[in-house]
């Protein structure tokens, strides 16, 4: 019985740690290339990306002074833009799904929120984006 607790508490750590990627620069400037992003904030979300989560997918940052909680590449935090019970938010989503591998709703979400605020809604915007250059891939 013991063994088999053990065998099931690694599955799901692997398992966890399965649905996490810290991607290269050059692996997310082509993931936002493949959801057609615009071509002149390609730097600036690689840039944002790299100083919010460390590239981290799985990234969950806070809590934050008013208690939310950031998630996902581009910390998308969930006061406003996601739910962490059910769905909600801007962005009508889960914030575990902005936890995950797969990028297309964190990139979605992350181009609603910079059509509502600009890039201004990420604080690291101003003190390291606002000159951001393609990374060489």
């Amino acid at each position: 019985m013991k063994a088999v607790s053990v065998c099931l508490i690694l599955f799901l750590v692997t398992a966890r740690m399965s649905v996490a990627r810290i991607l290269s620069q050059c692996q997310l400037l082509q993931e936002l290339r493949n959801r057609n992003v615009a071509g002149n904030d390609l730097a600036t979300w690689v840039c944002i990306a790299q100083h919010e989560s460390s590239l981290n997918t799985a990234a969950r940052g806070g809590p934050n002074t008013d208690g939310s909680f950031d998630n996902g590449i581009f910390q998308i935090n969930d006061r406003y833009w996601c739910r962490e019970n059910g769905v909600g938010g801007s962005c009508n989503i889960n914030c575990a799904a902005l936890r995950d591998d797969n990028l297309t709703d964190d990139i979605n979400c992350a181009l609603k929120i910079k059509n509502v605020q600009g890039f201004t809604a990420w604080t690291v915007y101003s003190r390291y984006c606002t000159r951001a250059v393609l990374p060489g891939c």
